[in-house]
């Protein structure tokens, strides 16, 4: 049921191993996944299935897809690859588009910890000041999935253990529609505040998607003495 569910959102740069380990969580082969640098997850996906217990675990993409809300935002992050400025700025960027309260839903997963040669992870992020920072950005949050062994499905049970005392910790809520809603108009305000500042008096043409996802295309004008759009 979906009292009786997890509904998880895994988000990361390229290449951090976010298909690999929704497949290990749901242990079926239900994202693509490729060795390449072009991203496998482009299209969104909503994918389910069960736990050792029978219950239901859902997998999305995208916030849009996730209703009620998911239960948890997973920052996937790959030992193999360099550190970089985007992962540095993950959590804010979670915060900016799903607003601040994301952090406390969110949990760093990293990958291809079978690359640390004997260093324990614990290790790895007390080494890292840009890692430290970002797991307390997170409430200390932390597990890591070696995706080669899928077999393993204790490091899953471990996984939605941690999921599940996060879920305690806030209560017992998840992450609401109504919570990206308002992050989302704040988002468009301080875009349209930007636009309105920097091309006023221009012609610019806007491109957006509907609620049926058809595309949108709207000449506008924007008016400098009172901020106002001319459609």
């Amino acid at each position: 049921s979906r009292e009786n569910s997890l509904r998880l959102i895994l988000v990361g740069k390229t290449g951090s191993g976010k298909s690999a380990s929704a497949n290990t969580i749901l242990n079926k082969d239900a994202f693509g996944t490729n060795t390449s640098a072009e991203s496998v997850t482009n299209n969104c996906q909503k994918e389910e299935g069960e736990d050792h217990n029978g219950r239901l675990i859902t997998i999305n993409c995208v916030i849009v897809q996730s209703v009620p809300g998911p239960h948890a935002f997973l920052l996937v992050i790959s030992i193999k690859a360099r550190f970089t400025e985007e992962e540095k700025a993950a959590v804010k960027w979670i915060e900016d588009n799903f607003g601040p309260d994301a952090s406390m839903y969110t949990m760093l997963l990293f990958t291809h910890t079978d690359l640390l040669e004997g260093k324990s992870l614990e290790q790895y992020v007390r080494e890292s000041v840009n890692l430290r920072r970002l797991k307390n950005q997170c409430g200390g949050r932390y597990h890591s999935l070696n995706n080669k062994q899928r077999q393993n499905r204790g490091q899953v049970t471990q996984l939605l253990q941690k999921i599940e005392r996060m879920v305690q910790e806030n209560d017992g809520q998840h992450y609401t529609s109504d919570m990206y809603q308002v992050a989302q108009r704040k988002l468009e305000d301080e875009w349209c505040k930007y636009i309105l500042s920097t091309f006023a008096g221009s012609y610019i043409i806007i491109y957006s998607r509907g609620k049926k996802q058809m595309a949108k295309i709207k000449l506008i004008k924007l008016r400098a003495n009172n901020g106002t759009l001319i459609k």
